[in-house]
């Protein structure tokens, strides 16, 4: 009886949840001509999930840390032990200015002996945001 009502109480805080996090908006959504860098990292099989975590909790938050907004999404292979992070910057964030950011130099420092091919970088401005139906 006490696991059918914890499981009530939880399905209705969910259901009364649900609407307010729909509502939420992101922080910052990327718009045509933002700056877009994509980095990818292939690691060694050994380092891949260390190299995982440090590429997902570590450059986001160095880029707390120095004040960008941005938003990313992160692509892995775990096949192949790549990742791809896909980097757009805000308007008032500076690619040049990530890029010499002592908190960034320090986890690719990090990062370094944990890959199997150097780490390679492009750069873009976003031409368009779709979406279908």
């Amino acid at each position: 009886m006490r696991t059918a009502l914890a499981a009530l109480v939880v399905a209705v805080s969910l259901a009364w949840a649900a609407p307010a996090l729909a509502d939420q908006k992101p922080a910052y959504e990327p718009a045509t001509g933002d700056e877009v860098v994509i980095y990818t990292h292939v690691f060694k099989p050994e380092n891949f999930e260390e190299g995982l975590k440090l590429t997902t909790e570590g450059f986001t938050a160095a880029q707390a840390a120095a004040g960008q907004t941005r938003k990313n999404d992160i692509l892995v292979d775990r096949a192949n032990h790549k990742i791809v992070l896909i980097s757009y910057f805000d308007k008032g964030s500076s690619v040049e200015a990530w890029h010499a950011f002592m908190g960034r130099l320090d986890l690719l420092k990090k990062l370094e002996p944990m890959r199997s091919e150097p780490l390679k970088v492009e750069r873009f401005k976003l031409d368009a945001v779709t979406t279908a139906p």
